[in-house]
């Protein structure tokens, strides 16, 4: 029969016991062909491996009967659920809890602090669905379960559905060698069985186990009433015999300059008291990355725990800073779930919205971070282990993501904030084209017509029996083009360094309003440069009855005739009036008090008496733009409404009617080149809509 003994701590071991791993579990699974038995007597270990050892079960081709031995406790209990059918034995436990992370990468700020919650939520999420999937309770509650971690028996676990039977037959088996006392609702046997290991793990070995770091194993010689216990420098493993301090070896505190043992790693305790402490001084130092000596010289040194992690602590803060710009080394899980990716980039985004005001962002974890920091966070969040040599090296690294097959997510980042900040740039630019344009769509560059429609001809009586004749339109077509309008912008590592948010907050929103602004330009100059029509003539002329025949500042008379002008085009020259009323009248900045005047006045402004009725008050809305002042100061214009008439298209490419932004990565790592474009193409449509008077 096949079967498997998953007995002892899950991934590694951290106090000389049992152990299994996935990699173990795979090489027996490769091994075995049909229903498989998998016994189970362990405290929990690294999340990850268990995951993967679950996986690996439920893809196993055969049938699997998990039989909880004695104790399934955090991630073992993930293990039991790939269990076709999953038996406790009498006396078992399963505990399910929420993963824990001891310490955080970086610095340990709250923003640290904040990026390991989201990846333990991450972690959380994905065991708390397989539980669910396995029960059949929801997600929420698998979670509530998680976060209370819940002590089960074998009845409550088959009640709850973590467990499809219970064998009251057989008694289960001893508890692992485990320290259950680092789980805060651990049943007071498991508890009490775990005194045979000596004194409770400090804080330093629980954060050892929870992030993966085996203890190194020691050896313990009694001789003369002293202890030495011994892990060789050249023999990580322990496999080698300790050396020995003989009775009148020094004591901690008074070793002497010069009379250090042989070995550097010795540690030289009186009482199991000391032993505890040094061993936690070793497991403090050894994780922190500082070298046997550092351990050696606090335990002689006679520093208690509590004094060795302050220095610990003073030290790493000041390799930091005189690292300046270098990447930080330390434990760094191997995969970074794409989720947790994903929610970095988000987050990052948010704040640095924030930070440049616009709409969407938010204060968070990451606010308080530079863009080099950010910078270095990111090639942490891909998964990347690297060390450099400056700051200039590694935003450049950040921007190119050098010896990866993936994109930047920096880069992406800031093309995405710049992009935001462009669009927000349009958005704010005050801007009157729309008001008296349309807005249309072109495929591609080639040069179009837009056939103008012009007018239905009048309905005619249709007599009784009699068939419909057909109506006839326009056949005109004026040409109307697409261009690209746009500029660049880089963004380099010296302005990464420097922390300069202006590129990526307001240059970008100019280039957005310059953007919106150079249409405006287009659309302008029509009026300003009378272009020709596809009948060869200028759009204001006087053979197209839209042109006033002697200029004229605004007033009651000249407006009348430009109104009357527009109601009485024809499409034809029998044709009946189209009775076009003019929706807008647009004036230079210079005519703009005047032209409101008579816009708005119940009487006409200009009459000698002032009592005058103001027969054009209402006749258009106004458009006042300064642009049109450079041309002329006192030329202007009425438009029809565009919604009912062809006046002047403002065509996009695909319709996008905003400035699009591209990033170019740079041929070095300097930065990236950021360019804002947009596809637009300007054209008046039909020159009935529109009238001139050249003013005076």
């Amino acid at each position: 029969m096949n079967e498997i003994r998953l007995y002892g701590s899950c991934g590694n071991a951290w106090w000389d016991e049992e152990f299994f791993t996935a990699a173990q579990v795979r090489e027996q699974l490769a091994a075995m062909s049909g229903p498989v038995t998998v016994r189970i007597n362990s405290g929990g270990g690294i999340a990850a491996e268990g995951q993967a050892i679950y996986t690996m079960l439920v893809d196993y081709p055969g049938e699997v009967h998990v039989v909880i031995d004695a104790v399934a406790m955090s991630s073992a209990s993930l293990i039991a659920m790939a269990g076709d059918t999953i038996t406790m034995r009498l006396g078992s436990y399963m505990l399910v809890h929420d993963p824990a992370s001891p310490c955080a990468e970086g610095r340990g700020t709250e923003a640290d602090h904040l990026r390991v919650a989201q990846q333990l939520r991450v972690i959380a999420d994905a065991y708390a669905a397989v539980y669910a999937t396995r029960t059949g309770i929801g997600a929420e509650e698998a979670r509530r379960i998680m976060r209370d971690e819940t002590v089960m028996d074998g009845p409550t676990a088959l009640a709850l559905g973590f467990a499809t039977a219970v064998d009251d037959s057989a008694p289960a088996e001893p508890v692992a060698r485990f320290d259950y006392r680092i789980y805060a609702h651990a049943p007071d046997a498991l508890r009490e069985a775990s005194k045979s290991l000596g004194e409770a793990p400090g804080r330093t070995a629980m954060m050892a186990m929870m992030s993966g770091m085996s203890r190194k194993p020691t050896k313990e010689i009694e001789m003369a009433g002293t202890t030495v216990t011994t892990t060789p420098a050249d023999d990580p493993a322990g496999t080698t015999a300790g050396t020995t301090a003989g009775a009148g070896a020094p004591a901690p505190g008074n070793q002497a300059p010069g009379n250090q043992p042989a070995d550097p790693a010795a540690t030289i305790t009186a009482s199991g008291d000391d032993r505890a402490r040094c061993q936690r001084i070793r497991d403090l130092v050894e994780m922190s990355g500082l070298g046997s000596d550092a351990a050696l010289d606090m335990i002689t040194r006679g520093l208690s725990a509590q004094d060795a992690l302050a220095e610990v602590l003073a030290t790493r803060k000041e390799k930091d800073l005189q690292m300046s710009g270098t990447l930080h080394s330390g434990h760094r899980p191997a995969t970074i779930v794409a989720d947790a990716r994903d929610k970095f980039v988000q987050g990052v985004e948010r704040s640095l919205m924030a930070k440049v005001g616009l709409t969407g962002g938010e204060r968070n974890e990451f606010s308080s971070m530079t863009l080099s920091e950010l910078a270095r966070e990111s090639i942490a969040m891909s998964g990347q282990r690297a060390t450099f040599a400056s700051k200039l090296e590694l935003v450049g690294h950040a921007f190119t993501m050098a010896g990866t097959h993936g994109t930047s997510d920096f880069g992406n980042i800031l093309q995405n904030i710049q992009g935001k900040a462009a669009l927000a740039g349009w958005d704010e630019a005050e801007e009157t084209y729309p008001l008296f344009t349309r807005a249309g769509t072109l495929t591609d560059f080639k040069a179009t017509k837009r056939v103008g429609l012009g007018n239905f001809t009048s309905l005619e009586k249709v007599a009784e029996g009699a068939n419909y004749s057909f109506g006839t339109i326009g056949d005109r077509g004026e040409p109307i083009v697409l261009a690209t309008y746009g500029k660049m912008i880089r963004i380099s590592r010296t302005a990464i360094i420097n922390d300069d948010l202006a590129i990526l907050g307001s240059l970008p929103r100019k280039m957005g309003r310059a953007a919106r602004r150079t249409v405006g330009d287009l659309v302008f100059a029509i009026l300003t440069d009378n272009p020709a029509m596809s009948d060869g003539i200028a759009l204001f002329h006087a053979t197209h009855r839209n042109l006033a025949a002697a200029g004229s500042a605004p007033s009651v008379a000249s407006m009348s005739d430009a109104r009357t002008a527009l109601r009485t085009q024809r499409e034809t020259a029998d044709g009946p009036a189209l009775n076009i009323a003019p929706r807008y009248m647009i004036v230079p900045a210079a005519q703009e008090t005047i032209t409101r005047q008579l816009l708005t006045s119940a009487v006409d402004p200009q009459a000698g008496k002032g009592h005058a009725m103001n027969p054009v008050a209402g006749m258009a809305e106004l458009v006042v733009d300064g642009r049109l002042d450079a041309t002329s100061a006192s030329a202007w214009y009425l438009a029809a409404d565009p919604n009912g008439f062809d006046t002047i298209e403002v065509a996009y490419l695909d319709g996008v009617q905003a400035p699009y932004l591209e990033q170019q990565q740079m041929w070095t790592a300097d930065g990236v080149e950021m360019k804002v474009r947009i596809d637009a193409g300007v054209a008046p449509l039909d020159f009935r809509t529109m009238y001139k008077n050249p003013g005076v």
